[in-house]
């Protein structure tokens, strides 16, 4: 899959609210579907496998994957759902949503079902997952269903921007919980980048890291290899150089002015530190504009 190609056709997003007693049989989509639990809950077979969801749950079934889902609980439940290809294809308009199961269908309808390109690594999306904080993705879901909705001018592409934040959030969320196994790391490493975002306009030592966050330098360094390949201190220096770039790019302060506001000792060592980062000097990369 490239990321880079992605272009996400949303072909319905719609805020469910069911009453007890609802089911759906076992069936096979053509696209995707993604899932949210906000109220109530639900029990889902995925290939035979069961699950027993509750509000916070997110699903997402996968093109030619058999599912189906009922209430549990005995109350009524509430599911903004929404289906979608990963990218826009000749066909996308034409096909709707599928209800029938794999034997119910045509040869044309089978031919209907996508590439499933979310079940291997690095892109892989599981079935049924509990992110840490769902609050963004609902925020985010919700906005594609108004946009969905009211189709004001413009609307194809608010929806795709917000469905590509949600599977970029959970695909970061499930990349880091595959690499951080017990409770504690992440809250630590999202308080070390909160730090470093802080503190972009001077360097950070890993000793003052060390002492302010209770942690050994060798640790820190062991965290921060396993989850963003570099050490802290070449991530501090990645965000200072990312906000370099912008600032001469996108503004018309002198590179005087930017290596101040860096925190650089004078504009040779900004520039030294620029060039090896971006393999130009800074006064060259104003140029590229």
């Amino acid at each position: 899959m490239s990321l880079e190609n992605m272009s996400p056709f949303i072909r319905v997003a719609i805020d469910s609210v069911l009453e007890s007693g609802w089911k759906l049989d076992e069936r096979v989509i053509w696209d995707y579907e993604l899932l949210y639990l906000m109220e109530g809950q639900i029990k889902v077979t995925v290939e035979d496998e069961v699950y027993y969801g509750k509000a916070g749950d997110f699903f997402f079934f996968k093109p030619g994957q058999r599912h189906s889902i009922q209430i549990a609980g005995g109350s009524r439940i509430r599911q903004p759902h929404v289906h979608f290809d990963l990218y826009a294809q000749p066909d996308s308009k034409e096909i709707g949503v599928s209800f029938k199961s794999l034997d119910r269908m045509n040869a044309k309808e089978r031919g209907w079902i996508r590439e499933d390109e979310l079940s291997v690594p690095p892109y892989f999306m599981p079935c049924y997952f509990r992110p840490g904080d769902p609050i963004p993705l609902e925020q985010a879901l919700f906005e594609l269903i108004r946009e969905f909705e009211t189709k004001p001018p413009f609307y194809e592409l608010r929806m795709k921007g917000c469905l590509l934040a949600i599977l970029s959030q959970i695909m970061r969320e499930q990349y880091w919980g595959s690499k951080m196994k017990s409770d504690g790391h992440m809250e630590l490493l999202t308080k070390i980048r909160a730090y470093f975002d802080h503190n972009v306009h001077r360097s950070v030592k890993l000793d003052e890291l060390a002492e302010r966050f209770h942690i050994s330098k060798f640790y820190l360094i062991h965290l921060f290899k396993n989850m963003f390949k570099m050490t802290p201190i070449q991530y501090h220096q990645q965000i200072r150089m990312e906000k370099a770039k912008i600032l001469i790019r996108y503004t018309y302060l002198s590179l005087q002015d930017i290596a101040e506001q860096l925190g650089y000792s004078n504009i040779h060592a900004f520039s030294r530190a620029f060039k090896a980062n971006a393999g130009c000097s800074p006064s060259s990369f104003r140029l590229q504009k």
